[in-house]
């Protein structure tokens, strides 16, 4: 562990932010805010798909995967600094790929603090600013939202016309 050097600045106590990398920590807060940025950024890019469609499926099919493989990579780097922040390896990605697994990784991501201080994956991340707090504040509340909409849903018994009205094409 490294020592406090009293001469040193506070921000050379941080580690600087890698957003195109691998490398680095992420915070729990910043983990939320991005992955709220990639779900809205996600749901303009199925607009833009579903709209180039009318002009050329191929078209449509080609800018739709690439996007697609641009996010699957931005995810992976978010994830592999937040595991990095645990003082985990980005290995720990493949158990995603185990069906309840990755529920336990993903609420173990969310819920545990990052290692305090330095740690084999280097300092830890800045202080959260305020865009950061507001981001995952606000992808905390959509959870929140969501969750009780579907709870509503299964108990009001409304999961089968939403079914069947999305089987019917028909609202």
């Amino acid at each position: 562990m490294t020592e406090l050097n009293l001469e040193k600045s506070p921000q050379e106590h941080y580690a600087t932010l890698d957003p195109l990398g691998f490398s680095g920590r992420i915070g729990r807060m910043r983990l939320l805010a991005w992955s709220l940025i990639l779900g809205a950024s996600a749901g303009i890019v199925i607009v833009l798909v579903l709209l180039a469609t009318k002009v050329s499926p191929t078209l449509a099919i080609t800018f739709g995967a690439t996007l697609t493989l641009a996010f699957v990579v931005v995810h992976l780097r978010i994830n592999a600094q937040r595991l990095h922040d645990l003082n985990w390896s980005a290995w720990m990605l493949l158990l995603h790929l185990v069906p309840v697994a990755n529920l336990v990784l993903t609420l173990a991501m969310l819920l545990m603090p990052g290692t305090p201080g330095p740690n084999k994956y280097g300092l830890p991340p800045p202080p959260n600013s305020t865009a950061v707090k507001v981001l995952a504040w606000i992808s905390i509340v959509l959870m929140v939202l969501g969750i009780f909409t579907l709870i509503a849903t299964m108990a009001l018994g409304l999961q089968d016309s939403l079914i069947n009205a999305a089987n019917s094409n028909s609202l």
